[in-house]
């Protein structure tokens, strides 16, 4: 497993929907993430919830691709519908209108969500039994619309993960590295990573940055570069409102930059 991270959400905070399965397409990182075939990858994840919230107070897991369970079909409540419903409530006039979220807040009371029980721990699947990603494990965390929210999770691996002797490798990247004379690629190596807008994009004015699903900071027009310290295999989001425009994900170099 990856270690046990806890978590606490105050007023407003919330994470965009992701998968917790990590995704090397093109396979250009040292990790063999391909679970289907010899790889290792998450594959369950385990969050526990250390608080309570009421009905109102969001804070709910939320699976954008699943409905609430026996919920027949022509209740179904789609978006348009649930943001005009939550607008005239009221509840989330603290989120600016339009805002990824407000949206979210929609989709937490119309879609697949858990509400935060002290007593209570959501378990999901990143895999189907082949090893292949399952989408539906798509999920999110909904803003905090009143008090705070303590929660934990735990991501469970199929085998040994990165960083770990044992751990699955790409080869090819394997020798690469050697070539070059870079280190054990079991042992994690911090890197230094920059992020830049060039001011070229208009889609890009007003992004920022997100370390997976956690903002990090303004990466729009004009704002300066942010510097980070990072490993191989983190994502890095680029957002503008409720769309992700641009992802990254960190490379083997000990230095390396992003711009938009």
């Amino acid at each position: 497993t990856d270690g046990l991270q806890v978590l606490r959400y105050n007023k407003t905070t919330a994470y965009i929907p992701h998968m917790d399965w990590i995704d090397d397409h093109y396979k250009r990182e040292e990790h063999n993430f391909d679970s289907a075939g010899v790889g290792t990858n998450r594959f369950a994840t385990i969050l526990l919830y250390m608080s309570d919230l009421d009905e109102n107070d969001g804070g709910e897991t939320v699976f954008k691709e699943g409905w609430p369970v026996g919920q027949p079909v022509e209740e179904r409540v789609q978006i348009d519908e649930a943001l005009r419903t939550l607008r005239e409530s009221g509840d989330a006039d603290m989120l600016e209108q339009g805002s990824w979220q407000e949206t979210m807040v929609a989709q937490c009371r119309s879609r697949l969500a858990v509400r935060p029980n002290s007593a209570r721990a959501v378990l999901f699947y990143s895999q189907h039994p082949d090893g292949s990603p399952d989408e539906s494990s798509k999920h999110g965390g909904c803003p905090v619309l009143h008090g705070e929210k303590w929660a934990a999770n735990l991501w469970v691996w199929n085998g040994p993960r990165n960083g770990f002797p044992g751990s699955p490798v790409n080869e090819e990247v394997v020798r690469k590295r050697k070539e070059k004379g870079i280190s054990d690629p079991n042992q994690p190596q911090q890197i230094n990573a920059v992020f830049k807008n060039t001011g070229r994009d208009p889609r890009f004015e007003k992004a920022s940055l997100y370390f997976q699903e956690t903002f990090w900071g303004p990466l729009g027009h004009n704002d300066p570069e942010l510097r980070v310290n990072t490993y191989q295999g983190h994502v890095w989001n680029v957002m503008v409102g409720v769309e992700v425009l641009q992802t990254w994900t960190v490379g083997s170099e000990e230095s390396q930059r992003f711009t938009v």
